[in-house]
């Protein structure tokens, strides 16, 4: 594991991010480093830190990392990697912009996230109840799918006694046995690509296979044949709707090969949860999810590629867990999670917000009272 020693510059610089509560810091050669905090994007003062060079760049990592992976990022475009500093896990992500050095280095919680940390429903955990089919946890960049994923798979590792194998491109939180047996696989290290990782998972006793992402054909196959074959799988996909995960899914295949998919998805895709976090009334951010679980009528529509429908059946099926992004800022307001104004900027369909502002539309509870929350 690569770690940042206390006494370089780079950890003073960390050291002040994590001061600061910065999920994310951005370097790049030329300019001021830049973090983000609850989503807000700022400029690291220059008086503190001033703004780095190529060389100064080259001149913190050789001090941090190893030869190896200094190499790497000398020499390739882009690279990822992870490291530790103090108690705090990174994902670092090494590139090239205009020729000059640029990095992004985020920081991955190490504590065990539960559901009700991250202000997740409730009616998350029921996803991971079936034993068998893929579960999708779909969303922009930086949204906390990757978080919200190892919540349900601590939930799992504190319920249930189940051998459950990662592969992920970093590792990125290292999990403890409780009741369930972890193995954890990194992409490059210790299997070549996703999709070879979950085939040679599916040969050595996995009740759950947990893919850090599906980016291409071959992984997203190899998932759904994992899922096939009798196993519960977890993944990540970039994707702003229920609908537009399932057609960023067939579209990875030539036209003649996407009913098949569509067959498969509907047949094994136990639900898919997008995720936004977006601003709450006390300056941080809140989750505000889309669920969707197979039943039927979800199944035909997914089947015959009628992915209109979709929206509707969700909206329709509250009372089984489902819900859509809309419904769930509804209740986010009416709890006084979020303002109005943020629910304006952040829904869907403003009409149909304004409607059920009015009154003019109810809908079943989503969230239970929680004095809490």
């Amino acid at each position: 594991m690569e770690t940042v020693p206390p006494q370089s510059r780079l950890s003073a610089l960390l050291s002040w991010c994590e001061s600061q509560g910065a999920s994310d810091l951005h370097g790049r050669g030329g300019w001021p480093f830049q973090i983000r905090v609850h989503g807000r994007l700022s400029v690291v003062p220059v008086e503190l830190f001033p703004a780095p060079d190529d060389l100064m760049l080259t001149s913190w990592f050789l001090d941090c990392f190893s030869g190896e992976l200094v190499s790497r990022i000398t020499t390739s475009t882009e690279v990822d990697a992870s490291f530790q500093h103090g108690s705090l896990r990174y994902r670092a992500n090494f590139s090239k912009q205009r020729g000059a050095q640029s990095f992004s280095f985020r920081v991955v919680p190490q504590h065990r996230m539960r559901m009700e940390d991250l202000q997740l429903p409730e009616s998350l955990a029921d996803l991971v109840r079936e034993p068998r089919g893929l579960i999708l946890v779909t969303g922009p960049t930086g949204q906390g799918k990757s978080t919200t994923l190892r919540a349900l798979i601590q939930h799992l590792n504190e319920t249930q006694a189940l051998r459950i194998i990662t592969i992920e491109d970093p590792i990125e939180y290292l999990f403890t046995d409780a009741q369930s047996h972890f193995e954890q696989r990194e992409v490059g290290l210790d299997t070549r690509t996703f999709a070879d990782g979950i085939r040679n998972a599916m040969r050595q006793d996995p009740n759950v296979i947990f893919v850090g992402e599906i980016r291409d054909r071959e992984s997203i196959w190899a998932a759904m044949q994992a899922a096939e074959t009798g196993h519960l799988v977890l993944t990540t996909l970039h994707a702003d709707s229920v609908a537009q995960a399932i057609g960023r899914i067939r579209e990875f295949y030539p036209p003649e090969e996407q009913p098949n998919i569509s067959s498969l998805l509907a047949r094994n895709l136990n639900s898919i949860v997008c995720q936004r976090l977006i601003p709450n009334v006390e300056g941080t951010r809140t989750p505000c999810v889309e669920i969707m679980k197979r039943d039927a009528g979800t199944s035909q529509a997914i089947l015959e590629n009628d992915l209109h429908r979709l929206t509707g059946i969700i909206e329709s099926a509250n009372h089984v867990g489902m819900h859509s992004f809309d419904q769930y800022l509804q209740e986010l307001l009416a709890a006084g999670i979020v303002s109005e104004e943020t629910a304006r900027a952040f829904a869907i369909n403003r009409h149909r917000l304004d409607l059920a502002l009015r009154g003019i539309l109810t809908q079943q509870a989503i969230l239970d009272p929680d004095p809490n929350r």
